[in-house]
């Protein structure tokens, strides 16, 4: 009795040793693994980590840090990315976000990761920060890099937009104008800027010129954008009270919002009778 017992505590000993072994061991590998690891992909992954948790600040941290510290240009530029992104879209800090695409611009020395981030730049001035002169000024950088027929029209309309937005009314004609004459122009949208620059110029005759284009163009996207409305307005603007009524009064099947279409009617026929000989009706 007393021989099995010590063979049952020697197999236990032996058994219990090489259990705390092991784990001994994997913690030591574990241990050995992780201290050998560079500190930025340790930032890099515990940013991952943060943004399942939906902590997108302190994660972006992380991301900024990892960018910092890595040697390779391909994980820093990517770390920079997604911190921007995270700090543009997710927490909303844009100057955050303007800080990290410089600092791609002037790190990554890849140039398609330049340019998004300068177009990244632009578009936050532009849509989110609506410093509509920084936007441009940023965009006119742009301009100077050759992107492709397509990519320079496009641009060329931000920028005309922008040119208007900041009340650079000759420029933005200029740059629409000069647009219209490429076959890869957005012509439906140029136009529609342009309606609206010239209405701003009070030439409403020729704004009407160019939504009558549009609408040769593509009724559809007359339609969808509410241009129908926009046609009666400028003829209001021209105090020809009767044309505007007479125009929505012939297009109300198209016009979706039936309650603005009551109201704006019922505005231009009030305008209409208090207008004195019934300017709008005369040749």
């Amino acid at each position: 009795m007393k021989i099995k017992l010590v063979k049952r505590f020697i197999k236990f000993k032996k058994t219990f040793y090489r259990v705390l072994f092991k784990n001994v061991f994997f913690v030591f590998l574990s241990f050995f693994v992780f201290s050998c690891t560079p500190q930025s992909d340790r930032n890099y992954t515990e940013a991952y980590a943060e943004i399942e948790k939906g902590h997108f600040r302190i994660a972006t941290d992380l991301l900024e840090k990892a960018a910092q510290q890595e040697k390779d240009d391909k994980k820093r530029t990517k770390a920079y990315v997604e911190a921007a992104r995270i700090a543009r879209f997710e927490i909303q800090d844009f100057e955050r976000a303007i800080r990290l695409n410089r600092q791609i611009i002037l790190k990554s020395t890849d140039s398609r990761q330049r340019l998004l981030a300068q177009d990244a730049i632009a578009e936050i001035y532009f849509e989110n920060i609506q410093n509509y002169s920084l936007a441009l000024k940023e965009m006119l950088v742009l301009e100077q890099l050759n992107q492709g027929a397509e990519q320079n029209e496009k641009l060329r309309f931000k920028i005309a937009h922008a040119q208007f937005l900041s009340g650079n009314i000759p420029s933005a004609l200029e740059y629409i104008d000069a647009s219209l004459k490429s076959p890869v122009s957005d012509r439906k949208n140029l136009l529609k800027l342009k309606a609206q620059v010239l209405i701003a110029q009070k030439k409403f005759d020729e704004a009407l010129v160019c939504y009558e284009e549009i609408f040769k163009i593509d009724a559809d996207f007359f339609q969808r954008e509410n241009l129908y409305i926009s046609t009666s307005i400028v003829y209001e603007e021209k105090e020809d009270y009767g044309s505007a009524l007479s125009y929505l009064q012939k297009h109300q099947e198209q016009i979706k919002d039936k309650a603005y279409l009551e109201l704006r009617v019922k505005r231009l026929k009030e305008r209409l009778t208090n207008k004195p000989l019934f300017k709008g009706r005369r040749k």
